[in-house]
């Protein structure tokens, strides 16, 4: 008896098994290392999308990086793979780019003459740039300026493509899992093309901007990239310092999720603030869980509550960027300094509410009473 219920269509039977790999043969190979165009942040050979909201600087961002690889140097603090780079931007005429770049260079202390043949760039404003066309067919298929850029980037040797923005190269239905998962699969297939990266820049939904998770249309936007960075004020709309960035890892398959570089805006580019090391890092540390207590303090007496959870609207981290004394520690800081201050005790979460309508809250903990 035939012990599988499903038969192949074809007449003689016959089906070609998968080239499939047997693990052991992998026994004294060399691990493949791990390649990057910014270790941490943007892989190579994969497409990495970074969200913002309109005005925030991700574009910015994204040309400053350009610049980066281009030179060799690096960006925001961080180490960059050079590469030659090309740039396919919607939002912003040649007269503007040149602009920026102008800005950029003075920041890098270099020349346009500097950047030689590895930087190139085109503006879209005003012409049909879409990627795909989602119109004509039952599955999508790339359309000729996807084709074009393809061509581009491969004659010019770019190891870094840059697309801003997806609203301008996307006509799908962004809320279409099926959509979004095929359009990052056309641009990782040019990631992968080129042997190089793909930075896609998008703007967040409005449910993306409010709940602080940056995200865009479908949820599948941010299954289907590998990594994703977030682009925002600390505090969200609420920004003590409007001059102050968050640049945030959201996602990575490849590294660990929620770290966070601060940056300023300065003389037209965006400056990471220096990262301490060592004894420096350990005394921010135990200043963030400080100002995370006196906060804590400030808003029980205010008569509210703060949450542990990431998913409620008072989750303390959140809660806490947005007040002005919060001492130029975001959402990321005060993240790491409530789960130290779980750890070490000094907080816990207590029930309130009435019976058979209970909630949670953070409370400190006095430390003198708790050990009597």
């Amino acid at each position: 008896m035939d012990r599988f219920r499903f038969h192949p269509p074809n007449p003689d039977g016959y089906v070609e098994p998968f080239p499939f790999s047997v693990v052991s043969a992998l026994e004294g190979l060399p691990i493949p290392e791990r390649r990057w165009l910014v270790p941490d942040w943007i892989p190579r050979g994969q497409v990495t999308k970074i969200d913002g909201d309109g005005g925030i600087g991700k574009t910015l961002v994204a040309q400053q990086l350009m610049t980066a690889a281009a030179l060799g140097s690096g960006w925001l603090g961080l180490p960059v793979t050079p590469c030659k780079v090309f740039g396919l931007f919607c939002e912003d005429d040649e007269d503007e780019l040149h602009r920026r770049q102008e800005l950029i260079n003075t920041h890098y202390e270099c020349s346009f003459a500097d950047l030689e043949m590895n930087m190139a760039w085109i503006s879209m404003v005003g012409v049909g740039a879409e990627l795909a066309d989602f119109s004509q067919y039952e599955t999508p298929q790339p359309s000729g300026a996807y084709h074009r850029l393809v061509a581009t980037a491969t004659k010019f040797g770019a190891g870094l493509v840059v697309v801003d923005s997806l609203h301008d190269v996307f006509t799908g239905n962004e809320n279409n899992r099926s959509h979004a998962r095929w359009f990052i699969r056309l641009l990782q297939d040019l990631a992968q093309g080129i042997d190089g990266a793909v930075v896609l820049t998008a703007h967040p939904s409005l449910s993306g901007r409010s709940s602080g998770s940056g995200e865009s249309g479908s949820t599948a936007w941010n299954n289907a990239v590998r990594a994703r960075l977030y682009l925002d004020r600390p505090g969200g709309e609420v920004a003590a310092d409007e001059s102050e960035r968050i640049l945030t890892r959201k996602k990575s398959n490849y590294a660990r999720a929620g770290e966070s570089l601060t940056l300023n805006w300065r003389d037209g580019v965006l400056i990471a603030n220096p990262r301490p090391e060592g004894v420096l890092a350990g005394m921010e540390g135990r200043n963030a869980e400080r100002v995370f207590l006196e906060l804590l303090d400030a808003v029980t007496k205010e008569g509210r509550h703060a949450s542990e959870s990431p998913n409620a609207g008072n989750y303390a981290p959140r809660l806490f960027a947005k007040r002005p004394e919060r001492q130029g520690f975001n959402k990321a800081d005060f993240a790491k300094a409530m789960e130290r201050l779980f750890a070490d005790g000094r907080i816990k979460v207590e029930s309130y509410g009435r019976p058979g309508d209970n909630h949670r809250h953070i409370v400190a903990v006095n430390l003198e009473t708790e050990g009597e």
